[in-house]
């Protein structure tokens, strides 16, 4: 058993390694807005906190200016909603490969529904319901890390580089770098696009 399970693990981890490119990147971009422009204190902690609690690149890129502007909890938590609505549909596609799943697993596995997430799970050749519930469970745990490390690592960067720099030259710094969220969506939608054109023929 021990042998499958490190089966499972490598291949969890090999799928799971263009995602950490793009989740580092994207992760730090959202780390240093956050310090830059969020007007936090203890803001790798503020980092570390909202990486873990939430995955979506959307949401940390436009939860930025809310903090800023010091919105209520409850609009927060209305612009998450609306934000993340889409990955309702997802679940309902998986549910049938996530039944028998302990419920504090399936919670975690929900909470890390990610785009990226759910075209990997739903791609997995695994056959064997066991095997492939072991397989998103890594899968998510590893993307998970990869966003929360690069979001908290932007965030005390920006942290470090304040002893040296002065708040406004950085926040004038990085103008521009929300920008990275739409460049990654429309690589995405390219790429998608190109890969449906290409099966049409």
């Amino acid at each position: 058993m021990k042998g499958a399970e490190g089966s499972i693990f490598r291949r969890a981890l090999t799928d799971s390694l263009p995602v950490m490119m793009g989740y580092t990147t994207m992760g730090l971009v959202a780390g240093v807005l956050l310090a830059a422009k969020g007007d936090l204190m203890l803001a790798p902690l503020w980092g570390f906190l909202s990486s873990a609690c939430w995955i979506t690149g959307t949401m940390s890129f436009a939860f930025i200016p809310e903090v800023a502007a010091r919105s209520s909890a409850y609009a927060i938590a209305l612009m998450t909603l609306a934000v993340n609505f889409r990955y309702a549909f997802y679940g309902f596609s998986l549910l049938a490969r996530w039944k028998g799943v302990p419920f504090w697993r399936k919670m975690y596995l929900i909470l890390l529904l990610t785009d990226e997430n759910y075209a990997l799970e739903d791609a997995s050749p695994l056959k064997d319901p066991r095997e492939h519930q072991r397989y998103c469970l890594i899968l998510s745990a590893l993307n998970h890390s990869y966003w929360v490390s690069g979001v908290t690592a932007g965030a005390l960067l920006v942290c470090l580089l304040g002893f040296a720099v002065d708040a406004e030259s950085i926040r004038r710094a990085t103008n521009g770098m929300e920008f990275a969220m739409v460049a990654l969506f429309l690589v995405i939608f390219t790429d998608q696009m190109k890969g449906f054109f290409g099966h049409g023929k």
